[in-house]
């Protein structure tokens, strides 16, 4: 992955290794410059730069159990997914029985309500 550096410099951060090793890097580099950063905390091109460490630690990809690089976890969503959720849910001329108000949910269930 390419980063720019807070000099302007770029730098190519491996991305073939495992994550503790990431993790290290970013410390490394975090603590080199770190009298820049607190300096220009607000700057354009430290933003830059720690969004940049941030996104090679988020974006990690291990191998899974065949080999494969870059498995979609099942269990989270992603943006697109989410927004497609919700747009569904606007757009759907369909209302969930959880939605209903309680008077609402009465009056289909009936008087007692658990029928």
């Amino acid at each position: 992955m390419k980063i720019q550096l807070p000099n302007g410099q770029k730098s190519n951060l491996d991305e073939n290794i495992s994550f503790e090793e990431k993790l290290q890097i970013v410390e490394d580099l975090v603590e080199e410059w770190m009298p820049v950063i607190i300096l220009n905390w607000h700057s354009n091109s430290i933003k830059f730069f720690l969004d940049s460490l941030s996104n090679y630690l988020v974006w990690h990809k291990e191998e899974d159990e065949n080999g494969y690089k870059g498995y979609e976890d099942k269990e989270i969503l992603s943006r697109k997914k989410m927004e497609k959720l919700i747009r569904f849910k606007k757009d759907s001329k369909q209302i969930n029985f959880t939605d209903l108000s309680k008077e609402h949910k009465e009056s289909l269930l009936g008087e007692g309500g658990n029928e």
